[in-house]
C-alpha cells in the first residue's frame, strides 16, 4: 500500500511538471476558414511538427507544447505549396499570434511571450544594418561599371565597416545579456566559427539558467569541442 501511494505521488508530481512546463499557443487568422495549421520547431537539423489541427468553420486554433527552455517555433499553413511560416520565441504560458491569410508571415502580432519581444527588437536591429548593407552593396556594382575607381573604394571600405560594427553590435549583445535566452541562440549563428578567447568570453558571461536551456547546451558544445 505503501508503494502504491508512493507511485501515485511520483505519478502526480510528474503531471504537474509537465503542466508547469505547458506552452499553449492561441492562433487567429482572418479569412482562414479551412485547413491544417501546424506549430513546429527543428529538432536534430530536422523541421518537425510537435502539434498539429484541422480547422474547419471558423474554429478556435489552440496548439499546445511542453517546453523544456525557450526556443524558437514555428506556424506553419498548408494551404498554398509555398513556405508559409512565422517564426517566434516560444516560452512555457499563453502566446497569442494574430494574423491574416493574406499576409500571413509578412503582417502578424505575437503577444505572451517577453522573450519575442526581445528577440524582435534585436532583429529590427540587425534588419537597419542588413539594410544598410545591400544598399552599399547595390552602390558598388553600379560603380563597377564606370571609371570612378576611388568612390568604389570608399564604398568597399564603408561595407567592411559596417561589417564591422555589426559583429561588435552581436558580440556585445550576447556578452551583455548574458540572462537572455537569445543571447546562445545569436552566438551559434554568428560566432561558431570565431577563436577560443572570444568563445569563452560569451560562455562564461551567461547564467546558469541561460547555459542549462536548449541553445545554452548547444553553445557549450561548440565551446567545448573547439
Amino acid at each position: 500500500m505503501k508503494k502504491l501511494l508512493i507511485v501515485s505521488f511520483l505519478f502526480i508530481l510528474t503531471n504537474c511538471e509537465n503542466n508547469e512546463n505547458n506552452m499553449t499557443v492561441n492562433v487567429k487568422v482572418e479569412n482562414f476558414k479551412k485547413g491544417n495549421v501546424y506549430l513546429q520547431k527543428i529538432s536534430d537539423s530536422a523541421l518537425i511538427n510537435v502539434d498539429s489541427i484541422f480547422v474547419k468553420k471558423n474554429e478556435s486554433i489552440i496548439l499546445k507544447y511542453n517546453i523544456a527552455s525557450p526556443e524558437l517555433f514555428y506556424l506553419n499553413l498548408d494551404v498554398s505549396n509555398i513556405e508559409n511560416r512565422i517564426e517566434f520565441f516560444g516560452e512555457k504560458g499563453e502566446i497569442n499570434i494574430d494574423t491574416s491569410l493574406e499576409k500571413f508571415n509578412s503582417d502578424f502580432k505575437i503577444s505572451g511571450s517577453s522573450i519575442d519581444s526581445i528577440y524582435r527588437d534585436y532583429l529590427s536591429v540587425i534588419k537597419k544594418f542588413n539594410n544598410q548593407k545591400l544598399d552599399l552593396i547595390q552602390l558598388s556594382f553600379n560603380l563597377t561599371k564606370t571609371e570612378l575607381d576611388d568612390s568604389l573604394i570608399k564604398v568597399q571600405n564603408q561595407i567592411k565597416s559596417l561589417n564591422k560594427r555589426q559583429y561588435l553590435y552581436n558580440l556585445n549583445y550576447t556578452v551583455s545579456n548574458g540572462n537572455s535566452f537569445i543571447s546562445p541562440l545569436i552566438a551559434i549563428n554568428e560566432f561558431s566559427e570565431s577563436g577560443k578567447i572570444v568563445l569563452d568570453t560569451i560562455k562564461n558571461s551567461m547564467s546558469k539558467q541561460v547555459l542549462e536551456s536548449k541553445y545554452g547546451k548547444i553553445f557549450s558544445d561548440i565551446v567545448r569541442n573547439k
